[in-house]
């Protein structure tokens, strides 16, 4: 005789007259999930009952009820699993939620293996939908996994379990290991590395997600839970298409940048991500039949070429006579978002690094799709808009006000607030590089000759002894229209900086936070101790994130897909 379940028995006592406790649906060592039917009114609801013995722990009790509220302040999206009641009675903390008729992502993987690439890309919309909507109510999910997402008898997704997975944190939790830290196979490497997490961790993990419905399998597996997450914090993530040659090559462009370690290297919000799908959705909705001739010519996997957003991207068919060769407009050269003005990069390989065989940042080709970047240094003006609009403390400016100069005395978080206030985020070092010397190895922005009356540099001929305004020495302008990418201001990146002893310890008697992470900075500037040589655009230089200098301003940039 199966054992009695005492749960259900004392679910039934504390709010049987309420609700009609049917069974024990789901569940693990944290919580039980109970099916139960209003008396009333006869609609399904799910019950999460927290499990008896972490009931007895009065701190892990208040931090599970106060992520329950904080879900149910998430209510209203159509994507996101509805809360009606938290509460507690007869030692029971429970939560009450609709009850969504179906199955879960997981078990429909396990019995399908792997679902078609539009069947994923409506899921992965509707999902990240529901991520835009808890992170701008500043929810971190930090559990995102195929058993969190449920389908509902017409398929529509709905994300479960909206902030409980933070109620894991609490270190006095005894229970199994993935139900205290979640599972390795979809947690982000700064997860792993019990670093904070953000709205771009939740976009990596459903990377993973994305990867296993397309290809079928996770892209980390490993014979332990410990070679598991070494995979993901230092492994690369493969391609899906190199697992099953049939899926989308767009697809798998945006799984690799979700799957990035960097955070900054990933899409930057869900809205941003969801754009991106919204534009793969709509470049398959407007492919059409080829004709009768051609499709006689084309074998079972031929591959069309799409352009989306400026982006060359593959779309593999899985059958003859089904898609053909689309073309998605160009994106603009120039467009005008807020915080200033920006140019088009073009999608291609272009040189990166330096030949000399002393440098740590060895010449080689390396491949970017397209991208925007601001035309010029972000100004004074612009980042006075954004202080205004968002209350934070405008930095000190060296010389006074002056709208039309380089905003200086920023640090890394300064620059990714403004960033994100305009809808765009700092460049890689290899993005800034591309942009400053085009794709002909070229050692400036304007050529292989040193400077000439073509940038703001301590001793030119036409220097300012001071930051020139941020549309000044056009004619040094880089192959694609940016200003002033050498000399004047130094500029953040979003690329860490490998800083050596040696350079932490000169530091530290400058700036107390220079142990922490530092990020490379590029460009040279008009300080005294610049010389030519920093110049060129190859060459880095490193910043403790908190280091701030009148010497070092920023640009922005972002994605034109």
């Amino acid at each position: 005789m199966p054992a009695r379940d005492q749960t259900l028995d004392a679910l039934t006592q504390a709010l049987g007259d309420k609700y009609e406790i049917l069974q024990r649906i789901g569940g693990g060592g944290m919580a039980s999930v109970y099916l139960a039917r209003h008396r009333t009114h006869w609609g399904s609801v799910a019950i999460k009952v927290l499990a008896d013995n972490l009931a007895q722990n009065p701190a892990i009790v208040e931090r599970f009820l106060q992520e329950a509220r904080t879900a149910a302040s998430l209510s209203g999206h159509p994507h996101i699993v509805p809360i009606y009641d938290v509460g507690e009675s007869q030692g029971l903390h429970y939560i009450v939620m609709q009850y969504i008729e179906g199955e879960d992502l997981g078990d429909r993987l396990q019995r399908e293996g792997k679902l078609a690439p539009a069947a994923a890309l409506k899921i992965m919309k509707e999902v990240s939908s529901a991520l835009g909507w808890a992170h701008a109510r500043g929810v971190v999910h930090r559990d995102v996994k195929p058993g969190n997402i449920r389908l509902d008898r017409e398929g529509r997704a709905v994300v479960l379990d909206f902030g409980i997975a933070k109620a894991r944190d609490v270190s006095t939790v005894q229970t199994n290991v993935d139900e205290q830290l979640g599972t390795p196979a979809y947690m982000s490497p700064e997860h792993l590395r019990g670093e904070t997490c953000d709205g771009r961790s939740d976009l990596y993990s459903l990377g993973i997600v994305f990867f296993e419905a397309l290809a079928g399998r996770r892209p980390f597996t490993g014979p332990t839970r410990q070679a598991v997450e070494q995979a993901q914090v230092s492994t690369p993530a493969p391609s899906p298409d190199t697992i099953d040659p049939t899926i989308p090559s767009g697809y798998c462009q945006v799984v690799l940048r979700l799957l990035e370690k960097d955070p900054a290297r990933r899409y930057q919000s869900a809205e941003e991500l969801l754009d991106h799908l919204e534009a793969l959705g709509k470049a398959a909705a407007t492919a059409r039949p080829l004709p009768a001739q051609s499709r006689r010519r084309w074998p079972a996997l031929a591959a069309a070429a799409v352009l989306i957003a400026g982006v060359a991207v593959a779309i593999y068919v899985r059958r003859p006579m089904q898609t053909a060769a689309v073309v998605v407009p160009a994106p603009a050269e120039r467009i005008a978002p807020r915080g200033g003005a920006m140019r088009l990069v073009p999608a291609g390989s272009f040189t990166f690094g330096d030949a000399s065989k002393e440098s740590p940042n060895p010449l080689r080709t390396a491949f970017l799709p397209a991208f925007y970047m601001d035309e010029t240094e972000v100004s004074q003006a612009a980042y006075k808009q954004f202080c205004d609009a968002t209350g934070r403390a405008y930095p000190e400016a060296p010389s006074g006000s002056q709208p039309d100069y380089p905003i200086v005395n920023v640090t890394l978080a300064d620059a990714q607030a403004f960033a994100g206030w305009a809808g765009k985020r700092l460049p890689t070092e290899e993005e800034w590089e591309k942009a400053a010397r085009g794709s002909d190895g070229r050692s400036y922005p304007w050529g292989n000759t040193p400077p000439d009356r073509l940038a703001n540099l301590p001793g030119a001929a036409d220097g300012f002894e001071q930051a020139a305004p941020v549309t000044a020495f056009p004619e040094g302008a880089s192959p694609y229209g940016m200003l002033n990418m050498a000399g004047n201001v130094w500029e953040w990146t979003a690329s860490r900086y490998p800083a050596s002893g040696q350079e932490i310890a000169e530091m530290k008697s400058l700036l107390p936070e220079a142990a922490g992470d530092w990020y490379v900075i590029k460009g040279g500037s008009f300080a005294p101790e610049t010389t030519e040589l920093w110049l060129r655009v190859y060459m880095r230089r490193g910043l403790p994130a908190a280091g701030k200098s009148p010497f070092i301003g920023f640009r922005c940039v972002k994605d034109a897909n």
